[in-house]
């Protein structure tokens, strides 16, 4: 495990490496799986900064032609929002392969996203996107990555006063080989979640609140909270940190 700063951090094996290029609370979250043994890419969340940061990580461009699949945890903007641009890039740089998007069932801001994508450019697109709504217990597998979905608890401002909605999210454990990655996608203390980071190789695990709060809603996990989850597996890593900067 090397810690790169406050949002980014990365780990590798015999098998893969893993990269958080950059991971903040209401920024921006993406996570990049890569297979040593083929260069094949899965990718886990595409928050703003996506392409920008995928092409430092890389030192290269044409990194569209070895992702093969995308996760993501749910719709909350720093999530997804930076997969139009992923999108747009694929297309720019001529990536003919299908691409498959696993998202969670009723997730209406990733769908929005693709279906406005393939709606604008669907007479000039070269590839053709593949999204599949997944939920709790979903499996599934391409050559490189097998993936299984967890339901995960989160909901955001989108709920009222007095209202506890929770939104469509999931966490998911990746097998690359006999490696085990497990991603707890944003979430509070559940069953779920702890069934997603129990012995794996890795877990990432988000540890938005310095401190666990007194009252109101429990959105995120605590850092404490995560560390206790962090435990369960063989290692973790702890990111979706909130920035330390002043919102006026």
């Amino acid at each position: 495990m090397t810690p790169q700063g406050m949002h980014r951090s990365a780990w590798e094996n015999d098998e893969l490496s893993v990269n958080v290029p950059y991971s903040a609370a209401g920024v921006g979250t993406t996570i990049v799986l890569t297979s040593k043994f083929t260069g094949r890419i899965m990718l886990m969340d595409v928050g703003d900064g996506a392409v920008r940061d995928l092409i430092e990580l890389t030192r290269k461009s044409d990194f569209v032609h070895d992702i093969d699949l995308i996760a993501i945890s749910h719709g909350h903007f720093d999530h997804v929002g930076g997969l139009h641009t992923l999108l747009g890039f694929m297309r720019m740089l001529g990536r003919k392969e299908s691409l498959n998007i696993l998202i969670p069932t009723n997730c209406i801001e990733a769908t929005s996203i693709i279906k406005g994508f393939c709606q604008s450019y669907h007479e000039t697109l070269p590839f053709k996107i593949r999204y599949h709504e997944i939920t709790q217990g979903s499996e599934f597998d391409t050559d490189f990555f097998k993936v299984k979905s967890f339901g995960v608890e989160h909901y955001g401002s989108e709920c009222s006063p007095g209202e506890e909605i929770l939104m469509p999210a999931l966490g998911f454990r990746v097998k690359v080989g006999e490696s085990v990655i497990a991603f707890s996608g944003d979430t509070r203390i559940c069953a779920g979640v702890e069934a997603i980071v129990a012995n794996a190789d890795l877990a990432i695990i988000e540890a938005t609140r310095p401190v666990a709060p007194d009252t109101g809603p429990r959105v995120h996990l605590s850092v404490e909270e995560a560390e206790k989850l962090g435990a369960l597996a063989k290692e973790y890593l702890l990111i979706h940190r909130i920035p330390n900067i002043d919102i006026q």
